[in-house]
């Protein structure tokens, strides 16, 4: 069996492990193959998704199917929402990047109801991850099979177990995307390709989780200049003048793409700067969570220690200074991926002649591994970039990717040996025993390392069956007054259509994390609220409280409005099913709501309601024979406008945290409006990005292009 596919006529396939690798053009019948591949590997991983299942575990419920519930329900209602006020008293959607409101892919939400548009984007990446990085190995001068080996043990030997971790694989499917176009621009300077790589790098930071985009720039920013001076073989000879001209090119294009994202970055930037990541050593910011000890490097060649269900990994093996966990902390690429390698080194040994860009690769993968255990944070926490983001386990992407690189380059070394050549059955018979184990291999890793289980129908399909989630649309329907609930499970209730406290958010206001402006805690639920709780739950606008048992009436001052029931929704997110529970639902008494008279409730003569809620906008009509000061207990944050009849006024931050406006007596209406100026500042850079990198691919190709000489 060779490793040699029907390709374009000009290709020429050196045997891996020569100087003399050639980057190649792909036939579309190859393109065709490897969609074929790549779907039957989703298939086998994912099969639930296909078939209208969902995901349960991790962040998907506390975190991410938040965001996409909202996006998704006010997207199919013609609006873009810039806030979400469904989450505690509301955050910038916007600014809090992972909802990904200006990614592409994200406008599945807009024409899917959001279970199907979850799976839908979570497959699709996983098929795009698979043929990027088949192309960038086959621009690397491997073969098909070689290129998929490549595909399988990047894509799922690191993404699978972070199936909970929704940025995992809409960030990691644009490394390799990144590298192929490099590769391409290298061999041959064409405005395109630096077209294709800012485009790439900025629908990368606009999928919202900047760690990845930060690691897969970095990885260039070292990749570029290696590859021009030092792995130079395989692209044509240049002077040392024409190898400066192509970094400043690749330099000038990376920083397009900051361009061309800002419409997601400056509101990110913007929240950074009033949240809990204001600086990398205050508000409870560890750069360190999700590190990954040098204990747990173990699990590259002896998996089966971590498979025991329920494993404390932090206690068994040494974490070191800060905290982590299973997913963050995970790294494997297959048993038979390390043997593979192991076979690779021989050849490199009996072989004479190295390919430097083989080096290139494990010096990268070596490089981000001795990065995962934190050991370095005193130093590098003071870098630019490095210092804002948590994580440094994420770093073992790109030693996954090396791993899948080098196997890949050694399995057509051992492809090409005379005795496979000359008897093809042995290959073929290799192949068939070889990829079967390893695909087996990865998705038992995948499935013992993650937090997710399967469901047969999505948790937000379930949410009709709950007489708690139908109770609460009622109350805030036609007629009704918004609802913010309080309960112990953070986030969840924004599936139900109604506000949260408390929250979970990723890059939240520093409000949410202020001592002196959130509840006392702990948590009451297991014990009476006191005196102290209920009234900041009352000042809170929270109207509504949620339990799992009966509650003391007195203590929370409440009245049960929901008698104990058994909700498939809620026991599924709770409990993922495992027995029945009961949920009691309450009304608290003398809460001022959504929006309310500061001096104190409804008096004679005074009325105040909201008419209109929407993402970005809140309307509401008072009358007054006195006038007074409003509150609405929403939170108070850049961008939002006041205006009384039309008029706009100047905002009050009441409480340290909610909006006001002075209101004169008589009969008004009040208006807030959410304008972010990042937002339009961003879109601005944004479109004038694109549209400087049009024109310099329309006007300027032909000159520049002739201008690179040699090339």
């Amino acid at each position: 069996m060779t490793d040699s596919p029907t390709i374009d006529s000009t290709e020429r396939l050196a045997a891996a492990g020569s100087d003399d690798l050639v980057p190649v053009v792909v036939s579309w019948r190859s393109w065709l193959v490897a969609i074929l591949v790549g779907l039957g590997l989703s298939l086998i991983f994912w099969w639930p998704l296909y078939s209208g299942g969902g995901l349960l575990g991790g962040d998907i419920y506390t975190y991410f199917f938040p965001q996409k519930a909202y996006l998704s329900e006010r997207l199919a209602a013609g609006e873009v929402p810039l806030w979400n006020n469904r989450v505690g008293h509301g955050y910038p959607l916007v600014g809090e990047s992972q909802t990904g409101l200006f990614y592409p892919f994200h406008v599945l939400y807009a024409v899917l109801d959001v279970s199907t548009a979850y799976n839908a984007v979570q497959l699709g990446h996983y098929l795009l991850a698979f043929l990027f990085t088949w192309r960038f190995a086959r621009q690397l001068g491997l073969g098909d099979v070689a290129g998929w080996l490549v595909g399988l043990v990047y894509v799922y030997g690191w993404f699978p177990p972070r199936i909970v971790l929704e940025w995992a694989i809409l960030g990691g499917t644009w490394l390799p995307a990144a590298l192929w176009v490099v590769e391409r621009f290298l061999l041959r300077p064409r405005c395109r390709d630096l077209a294709m790589l800012a485009a790439i790098l900025a629908v990368q930071m606009l999928a919202g989780h900047f760690h990845l985009a930060f690691i897969t720039q970095l990885v260039l920013v070292l990749y570029i200049p290696a590859r021009l001076w030092w792995s130079g073989r395989g692209l044509p000879g240049r002077s040392s003048a024409m190898r400066w001209r192509l970094l400043v090119a690749s330099g000038v294009t990376i920083g397009l793409s900051f361009g061309l994202a800002a419409v997601q970055l400056l509101p990110t930037w913007e929240l950074k700067q009033s949240s809990q990541r204001e600086n990398v050593t205050g508000r409870k910011y560890d750069p360190g969570y999700g590190h990954m000890p040098f204990g747990y490097w173990s699990q590259v060649v002896t998996p089966w220690r971590w498979y025991e269900a329920g494993a404390d990994r932090v206690s068994k093996y040494d974490a070191g200074p800060a905290n982590t966990n299973q997913v963050e902390a995970h790294l494997y690429f297959g048993l038979p991926t390390v043997g593979l390698l192991l076979v690779g080194l021989v050849g490199w040994c009996v072989g004479r002649r190295t390919d430097s860009r083989m080096v290139l690769w494990l010096a990268l993968g070596l490089l981000a591994l001795f990065y995962t255990p934190a050991w370095h944070l005193e130093v590098t926490r003071q870098l630019p970039g490095f210092g804002f983001f948590t994580g440094p386990g994420r770093y073992s992407i790109v030693t996954a990717l090396a791993a899948a690189v080098l196997a890949g380059v050694a399995w057509q070394w051992l492809m090409a040996r005379p005795l496979l050549v000359r008897r093809g059955g042995l290959g073929l018979l290799l192949a068939t025993v070889f990829f079967p184990l390893l695909t087996w291999d990865l998705w038992q890793v995948g499935r013992a390392q993650t937090y997710a289980v399967f469901l047969e129908t999505s948790l937000v399909d379930r949410i009709d069956q709950s007489p708690v989630a139908r109770r609460l649309k009622r109350m805030q329907g036609p007629g009704g007054r918004p609802v913010r609930l309080f309960c112990d499970y953070q986030n969840l209730p924004t599936l139900m259509g109604v506000a949260s406290t408390p929250v979970y958010l990723g890059l939240g206001p520093a409000e949410y994390f202020d001592e002196s402006l959130v509840m006392p805690g702990p948590l009451p639920f297991g014990t009476d609220a006191t005196p102290v709780q209920v009234s900041w739950l009352q000042r809170a606008g929270v109207t509504h409280l949620l339990s799992r048992r009966p509650l003391n009436e007195s203590a929370w001052s409440a009245r049960l409005v929901q008698t104990p029931t058994d909700a498939a929704f809620l026991q599924m997110a709770y409990e993922g099913g495992r027995e029945p529970l009961n949920f009691f639902l309450y009304e608290l008494r003398e809460s001022r709501g959504r929006l309310a008279w500061l001096d104190g409730g409804d008096q004679a003569g005074r009325l105040a309601r909201i008419t209109d809620y929407t993402a970005n906008r809140v309307t509401a009509r008072v009358e007054s024979s006195s006038g007074g000061r409003l509150v609405l207990t929403d939170l108070d944050y850049p961008g939002w406008e006041v205006h009384v009849d039309g008029r706009a006024v100047e905002p009050m931050r009441i409480e340290k945290m909610y909006r006001g406006v002075e209101v004169a007596a008589g009969s008004h209406e009040i208006t807030w409006v959410y304008r972010p100026a990042s937002v339009t500042i961003g879109a601005v850079v944004s479109v004038a990005s694109l549209l400087l990198l049009v024109m310099a691919c329309l006007v300027g190709r032909r000159r520049f292009e002739l201008g690179w000489g040699e090339a």
